[in-house]
């Protein structure tokens, strides 16, 4: 983004760099994972390329329109049209992960209490790295942010308690029937790359709900917090247990998703399909 504010040999080059820039902004707005340096981060990044913007405009107002007839004047714009229809492509695929392609689940958010951040989520493996797996195609990773718009307490600390959504009290995404209830493993360290140790379920601690003809997972609860059994009814209002980091997990969060006959469901909240960096505000 600085190079777009600094004078060019013409205004064609410049006009590449804006291309560049421009394209590459709207792409990390869209794939990027705020929740790591803080979501309202986005709208920084928006101030700096109109501020990047302002200055390239001033700094090439007098350069001439085409640069000098040599390979190297020319090889300059003709790279930034190709970097500029790379970002323009990827954001492009990026956005067609924000909309289901098939019939929804419709769900009800189940935290409550707090602004939260879809981490993982949507159509596409570009905005959802679930999307490769056939059964969680449409699983969300869900985090919860503090007033800063940060995911925890720093990058990523060895604390549980420091992560925003840790403790928080799950409910029911649907009035339903309970089909698994497991609990009894334990809380991992945040980690990225430690191994399950044997005999841990990937979903860890996590409730199965019958919702329609579909059936909702909800994974990685706290040890000791799931609140029901497999049989028990449940509706909206039903609290099944607490945020935790058991199983399969890197750090603290919600992991949701749903299945139909082993394949994965799109899930759609109050009738809203949400991707990377959808906010839910309750």
């Amino acid at each position: 983004m600085i190079e777009l504010g600094r004078k060019r040999q013409s205004k064609l080059a410049c006009f590449g760099w804006f291309l560049v820039a421009t394209s590459y902004t709207l792409y990390i707005w869209n794939v990027g994972r705020w929740d790591w340096v803080g979501y309202y981060f986005r709208y920084a990044l928006i101030a700096f390329w109109l501020y990047s913007v302002v200055r390239a405009v001033r700094n090439n107002r007098n350069v001439p329109l085409w640069p000098p007839r040599s390979f190297v004047s020319w090889a300059g714009p003709a790279l930034s049209a190709v970097f500029a229809a790379l970002f323009v492509f990827l954001g492009a695929y990026a956005l067609t992960g924000h909309r289901a392609s098939e019939e929804t689940v419709d769900l009800r958010f189940p935290l409550r209490g707090g602004t939260y951040d879809v981490a993982h989520g949507g159509s596409r493996t570009i905005v959802n790295y679930h999307h490769e797996y056939l059964p969680q195609q449409y699983a969300l990773d869900i985090v919860k942010l503090n007033a800063g718009g940060w995911r925890t307490n720093g990058i990523y600390p060895n604390e549980l308690q420091a992560y925003a959504i840790y403790g928080d009290t799950l409910y029911s995404p649907c009035n339903g029937k309970v089909l698994e209830a497991v609990d009894g493993f334990e809380d991992r360290a945040p980690t990225l790359s430690e191994k399950l140790p044997e005999g841990v379920l990937p979903a860890g601690n996590h409730v199965a709900i019958g919702c329609l003809d579909a059936k909702v997972y909800i994974a990685h609860m706290q040890k000791g917090s799931v609140k029901v059994k497999v049989g028990d009814s449940v509706d909206v209002n039903t609290p099944l247990g607490l945020v935790g980091n058991s199983g399969n997990t890197s750090e603290p969060h919600l992991h949701i998703h749903a299945e139909r006959n082993g394949e994965g469901v799109p899930i759609t909240f109050n009738g809203e399909f949400l991707a990377r960096n959808g906010l839910i505000r309750q």
